[in-house]
């Protein structure tokens, strides 16, 4: 499987939004196969709802993930932080998002990650803008 290096887009997405093919690969149907698939890795996310486990994660995130019997390719997506590769390895978009808020990222960066693009060029492309968020919330 091909990994995407999140923080620097290919340098054609600097001049192009992103695109919106809802024909696969543009769109993920989470299907009973990818649940599944991704039953340890959405499990492992899902734990990171409780603070004491968001900070066991960030004390050590690999010995965190070993614990909750995720696989060596999860490990490596969890930690190279593969957005769109974990969504096809059976994680659940809200429980990705759990691990992207855990070490500081948004749903931003994921749907970035996804377009191959940076944050602020995805920004910047989406058509409506949401005012009235607190500082840094947006």
């Amino acid at each position: 499987m091909n990994t995407i290096d999140n923080t620097s887009p290919p340098a054609e997405s600097a001049t192009k939004g992103p695109g919106f093919d809802l024909h696969w690969p543009g769109t993920l149907i989470f299907s009973p196969q990818l649940a599944l698939k991704g039953h340890h890795l959405n499990k492992f996310a899902l734990s990171l709802r409780k603070p004491e486990n968001r900070c066991s994660y960030l004390a050590n995130e690999t010995a965190y993930m070993k614990a909750q019997h995720l696989s060596e390719d999860e490990i490596r997506l969890v930690l190279e932080r593969d957005w769109s590769a974990l969504l096809l390895a059976g994680g659940h978009l809200q429980a990705v998002l759990k691990v992207a808020a855990t070490v500081g990222q948004s749903l931003w960066h994921i749907g970035a990650h996804n377009a191959q693009m940076d944050v602020e060029r995805l920004k910047a492309a989406c058509p409506r803008k949401v005012s009235g968020l607190p500082e840094g919330m947006h």
